[in-house]
Protein backbone atom coordinates (compact mmCIF):
# COMPACT_ATOMS: atom_id res chain seq x y z
CA UNK A 1 0.00 0.00 0.00
CA UNK A 2 1.36 3.64 -0.06
CA UNK A 3 3.49 5.20 2.48
CA UNK A 4 1.05 7.78 2.83
CA UNK A 5 -2.46 8.82 1.90
CA UNK A 6 -5.17 11.77 2.80
CA UNK A 7 -8.72 10.57 4.11
CA UNK A 8 -11.16 13.32 3.13
CA UNK A 9 -12.14 14.71 6.54
CA UNK A 10 -15.79 15.79 5.26
CA UNK A 11 -16.62 11.82 4.50
CA UNK A 12 -15.11 10.14 7.57
CA UNK A 13 -17.94 12.63 9.27
CA UNK A 14 -20.57 10.92 7.92
CA UNK A 15 -19.28 7.79 8.81
CA UNK A 16 -21.25 6.01 11.02
CA UNK A 17 -23.53 3.08 12.09
CA UNK A 18 -26.51 4.01 9.86
CA UNK A 19 -24.29 5.16 6.24
CA UNK A 20 -22.24 2.38 6.59
CA UNK A 21 -25.48 -0.45 7.27
CA UNK A 22 -26.65 1.32 4.32
CA UNK A 23 -23.08 0.63 2.32
CA UNK A 24 -22.84 -2.56 3.38
CA UNK A 25 -25.88 -3.30 1.70
CA UNK A 26 -25.40 -1.85 -1.44
CA UNK A 27 -21.33 -3.42 -1.80
CA UNK A 28 -22.74 -6.82 -1.74
CA UNK A 29 -24.35 -6.03 -5.21
CA UNK A 30 -21.60 -4.48 -6.82
CA UNK A 31 -18.91 -6.10 -5.74
CA UNK A 32 -18.97 -10.07 -7.40
CA UNK A 33 -18.91 -12.72 -5.23
CA UNK A 34 -18.96 -10.80 -1.98
CA UNK A 35 -23.22 -11.50 -1.31
CA UNK A 36 -21.68 -15.41 -1.41
CA UNK A 37 -18.84 -14.94 0.99
CA UNK A 38 -20.59 -13.28 3.43
CA UNK A 39 -23.48 -15.73 3.37
CA UNK A 40 -20.99 -18.43 4.48
CA UNK A 41 -19.49 -15.76 6.95
CA UNK A 42 -23.60 -15.44 8.22
CA UNK A 43 -23.54 -19.28 8.84
CA UNK A 44 -20.62 -19.87 11.08
CA UNK A 45 -21.63 -16.91 12.73
CA UNK A 46 -24.81 -17.66 13.94
CA UNK A 47 -24.21 -21.32 14.25
CA UNK A 48 -21.90 -20.10 17.29
CA UNK A 49 -23.98 -16.73 18.56
CA UNK A 50 -26.46 -18.62 18.90
CA UNK A 51 -24.80 -21.71 20.91
CA UNK A 52 -22.99 -19.98 22.76
CA UNK A 53 -26.13 -17.80 23.80
CA UNK A 54 -28.63 -20.36 24.45
CA UNK A 55 -26.01 -22.06 26.90
CA UNK A 56 -25.15 -18.96 28.87
CA UNK A 57 -29.11 -17.51 29.35
CA UNK A 58 -29.86 -21.13 29.58
CA UNK A 59 -27.52 -21.83 32.70
CA UNK A 60 -27.91 -18.35 34.25
CA UNK A 61 -32.08 -18.63 34.36
CA UNK A 62 -32.38 -22.48 35.70
CA UNK A 63 -29.24 -22.38 37.81
CA UNK A 64 -28.95 -18.61 39.28
CA UNK A 65 -31.75 -16.07 38.64
CA UNK A 66 -35.01 -18.48 38.18
CA UNK A 67 -33.91 -20.32 41.84
CA UNK A 68 -33.02 -17.49 43.46
CA UNK A 69 -35.91 -15.07 42.92
CA UNK A 70 -38.05 -17.95 44.36
CA UNK A 71 -35.81 -17.91 47.56
CA UNK A 72 -36.46 -14.52 47.94
CA UNK A 73 -39.99 -13.53 47.14
CA UNK A 74 -41.56 -17.02 46.94
CA UNK A 75 -43.66 -18.60 44.30
CA UNK A 76 -46.91 -17.87 45.51
CA UNK A 77 -49.30 -14.83 44.51
CA UNK A 78 -49.32 -11.58 46.22
CA UNK A 79 -47.51 -8.36 46.50
CA UNK A 80 -43.64 -9.80 46.92
CA UNK A 81 -44.43 -12.39 44.04
CA UNK A 82 -45.41 -9.84 41.72
CA UNK A 83 -42.23 -7.74 42.89
CA UNK A 84 -39.99 -10.47 42.14
CA UNK A 85 -41.05 -11.01 39.03
CA UNK A 86 -40.95 -7.76 38.18
CA UNK A 87 -37.37 -7.93 39.51
CA UNK A 88 -36.75 -11.40 37.35
CA UNK A 89 -37.43 -9.80 33.92
CA UNK A 90 -35.77 -6.59 34.73
CA UNK A 91 -32.28 -8.81 35.76
CA UNK A 92 -33.06 -11.31 33.11
CA UNK A 93 -33.11 -8.79 29.97
CA UNK A 94 -29.78 -6.88 30.83
CA UNK A 95 -28.01 -10.46 31.61
CA UNK A 96 -29.61 -11.36 28.11
CA UNK A 97 -28.18 -8.15 26.53
CA UNK A 98 -24.83 -8.61 28.11
CA UNK A 99 -24.61 -12.30 27.30
CA UNK A 100 -25.87 -11.85 23.68
CA UNK A 101 -22.90 -9.01 23.47
CA UNK A 102 -20.53 -11.71 24.62
CA UNK A 103 -22.04 -14.82 22.33
CA UNK A 104 -21.32 -12.10 19.37
CA UNK A 105 -17.82 -11.24 20.59
CA UNK A 106 -17.16 -15.02 20.87
CA UNK A 107 -18.48 -15.85 17.76
CA UNK A 108 -16.85 -12.57 15.83
CA UNK A 109 -13.54 -13.59 17.26
CA UNK A 110 -13.63 -16.85 16.19
CA UNK A 111 -15.03 -16.04 12.54
CA UNK A 112 -12.52 -13.35 12.36
CA UNK A 113 -10.57 -14.99 9.54
CA UNK A 114 -13.43 -14.61 7.71
CA UNK A 115 -13.84 -11.07 8.55
CA UNK A 116 -10.70 -10.39 7.15
CA UNK A 117 -10.93 -12.17 4.43
CA UNK A 118 -14.39 -9.90 3.34
CA UNK A 119 -12.61 -6.69 4.30
CA UNK A 120 -9.85 -7.48 1.98
CA UNK A 121 -12.24 -8.06 -1.13
CA UNK A 122 -14.01 -5.37 -0.27
CA UNK A 123 -10.65 -3.34 -0.20
CA UNK A 124 -9.00 -4.85 -3.27
CA UNK A 125 -12.16 -3.27 -5.23
CA UNK A 126 -10.56 -0.09 -4.89
CA UNK A 127 -7.19 -0.66 -4.70
CA UNK A 128 -4.34 -3.33 -5.50
CA UNK A 129 -3.31 -5.27 -2.27
CA UNK A 130 -1.57 -8.69 -2.18
CA UNK A 131 -4.47 -11.76 -1.60
CA UNK A 132 -4.58 -13.51 1.01
CA UNK A 133 -6.04 -16.97 0.93
CA UNK A 134 -8.31 -18.14 3.77
CA UNK A 135 -9.29 -21.95 4.32
CA UNK A 136 -11.61 -24.09 6.84
CA UNK A 137 -8.25 -26.04 7.47
CA UNK A 138 -6.89 -23.10 8.79
CA UNK A 139 -9.31 -22.00 11.04
CA UNK A 140 -9.35 -25.63 12.54
CA UNK A 141 -5.74 -25.21 13.42
CA UNK A 142 -6.66 -21.52 14.50
CA UNK A 143 -9.24 -22.56 16.62
CA UNK A 144 -7.37 -22.99 20.18
CA UNK A 145 -5.51 -19.46 20.16
CA UNK A 146 -8.72 -17.69 19.07
CA UNK A 147 -11.01 -19.02 21.11
CA UNK A 148 -8.72 -18.27 24.05
CA UNK A 149 -8.69 -14.51 22.49
CA UNK A 150 -12.40 -14.76 22.98
CA UNK A 151 -12.42 -15.57 26.31
CA UNK A 152 -10.77 -12.92 27.25
CA UNK A 153 -12.42 -10.47 25.41
CA UNK A 154 -15.99 -11.79 27.55
CA UNK A 155 -14.47 -11.27 30.27
CA UNK A 156 -15.06 -8.03 31.00
CA UNK A 157 -17.98 -7.72 29.51
CA UNK A 158 -18.91 -10.01 32.16
CA UNK A 159 -17.74 -7.43 35.14
CA UNK A 160 -20.53 -5.30 33.52
CA UNK A 161 -23.32 -7.55 34.18
CA UNK A 162 -23.16 -5.72 38.16
CA UNK A 163 -23.05 -2.03 36.30
CA UNK A 164 -26.41 -3.46 34.66
CA UNK A 165 -28.35 -3.65 38.04
CA UNK A 166 -27.40 -0.34 39.44
CA UNK A 167 -30.70 2.08 39.30
CA UNK A 168 -31.10 4.00 36.66
CA UNK A 169 -27.88 4.62 34.95
CA UNK A 170 -26.89 0.68 35.01
CA UNK A 171 -28.22 0.27 31.22
CA UNK A 172 -26.82 3.10 29.92
CA UNK A 173 -23.63 2.43 31.49
CA UNK A 174 -23.72 -0.95 30.28
CA UNK A 175 -25.28 0.43 26.31
CA UNK A 176 -22.55 3.00 25.72
CA UNK A 177 -19.89 0.75 27.07
CA UNK A 178 -20.37 -2.07 24.92
CA UNK A 179 -21.15 0.18 22.00
CA UNK A 180 -17.64 1.73 22.14
CA UNK A 181 -16.17 -1.93 21.95
CA UNK A 182 -18.95 -2.93 18.99
CA UNK A 183 -17.42 0.25 17.13
CA UNK A 184 -13.51 -0.55 17.99
CA UNK A 185 -13.65 -3.97 16.83
CA UNK A 186 -15.60 -3.48 13.69
CA UNK A 187 -12.84 -0.50 13.10
CA UNK A 188 -10.32 -3.06 13.86
CA UNK A 189 -11.52 -5.16 11.27
CA UNK A 190 -10.33 -2.76 8.69
CA UNK A 191 -6.89 -1.17 10.40
CA UNK A 192 -5.57 -5.08 10.35
CA UNK A 193 -5.68 -5.06 6.57
CA UNK A 194 -3.66 -2.15 6.35
CA UNK A 195 0.38 -1.88 6.28
CA UNK A 196 0.88 1.79 5.80
CA UNK A 197 1.98 2.86 9.60
CA UNK A 198 1.11 6.76 8.38
CA UNK A 199 -2.36 5.60 7.59
CA UNK A 200 -3.28 4.01 10.43
CA UNK A 201 -2.42 6.96 12.49
CA UNK A 202 -4.07 8.93 10.94
CA UNK A 203 -7.03 7.32 10.64
CA UNK A 204 -7.17 6.73 14.61
CA UNK A 205 -7.06 10.58 15.10
CA UNK A 206 -9.63 11.53 12.48
CA UNK A 207 -12.16 8.50 13.59
CA UNK A 208 -11.38 9.09 17.83
CA UNK A 209 -15.03 9.20 18.67
CA UNK A 210 -16.29 6.69 15.87
CA UNK A 211 -16.03 3.49 18.12
CA UNK A 212 -19.44 4.66 19.54
CA UNK A 213 -21.15 5.87 15.95
CA UNK A 214 -20.27 2.12 14.88
CA UNK A 215 -21.55 0.40 17.89
CA UNK A 216 -25.02 2.31 19.17
CA UNK A 217 -27.31 0.38 16.23
CA UNK A 218 -25.81 -3.56 16.78
CA UNK A 219 -25.71 -2.90 20.36
CA UNK A 220 -29.50 -1.40 20.54
CA UNK A 221 -30.44 -4.68 18.79
CA UNK A 222 -28.89 -6.86 21.80
CA UNK A 223 -31.44 -4.90 23.87
CA UNK A 224 -34.61 -6.79 21.87
CA UNK A 225 -35.14 -9.62 22.39
CA UNK A 226 -34.85 -12.65 19.90
CA UNK A 227 -35.51 -10.74 17.04
CA UNK A 228 -32.93 -8.24 17.82
CA UNK A 229 -30.08 -11.05 18.84
CA UNK A 230 -30.90 -12.89 15.99
CA UNK A 231 -30.43 -9.63 13.48
CA UNK A 232 -27.00 -9.03 15.43
CA UNK A 233 -24.52 -10.86 13.98
CA UNK A 234 -25.80 -10.18 10.27
CA UNK A 235 -25.83 -6.27 11.42
CA UNK A 236 -22.37 -6.45 12.71
CA UNK A 237 -21.11 -8.46 8.78
CA UNK A 238 -22.75 -5.66 6.96
CA UNK A 239 -21.42 -3.19 8.91
CA UNK A 240 -17.81 -4.21 8.69
CA UNK A 241 -18.04 -4.12 5.39
CA UNK A 242 -19.71 -1.21 4.50
CA UNK A 243 -17.04 0.53 6.66
CA UNK A 244 -14.54 -0.71 4.67
CA UNK A 245 -16.05 0.74 1.53
CA UNK A 246 -16.95 4.05 3.01
CA UNK A 247 -13.19 4.47 4.00
CA UNK A 248 -11.42 3.60 0.92
CA UNK A 249 -13.99 5.90 -1.29
CA UNK A 250 -12.75 8.39 1.60
CA UNK A 251 -9.31 8.00 0.21
CA UNK A 252 -8.10 10.48 -1.51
Amino acid sequence: MEASTRYTVDRLRRVHALTAFKEGLRVQKSIPGLKRQVMKMLTLNYTIFLLVSLILNGLFYFYILDPLIVWLFGSDGGFFASLGQWLFWMIQLTVAAVFAFISLRFSLELASIWHQQLVSQVIRHYREIPEVSYSLREWFSSIASTSFGAFKLCLFPIILLFAGLIPVIGLMLVYIFESHLLGRDTLSVYLEEIQSGEEKEELNKKLRWISIKLGWLPMLMAFIPVVGWLMLPMMMVVIVIGLTSLLERARQ
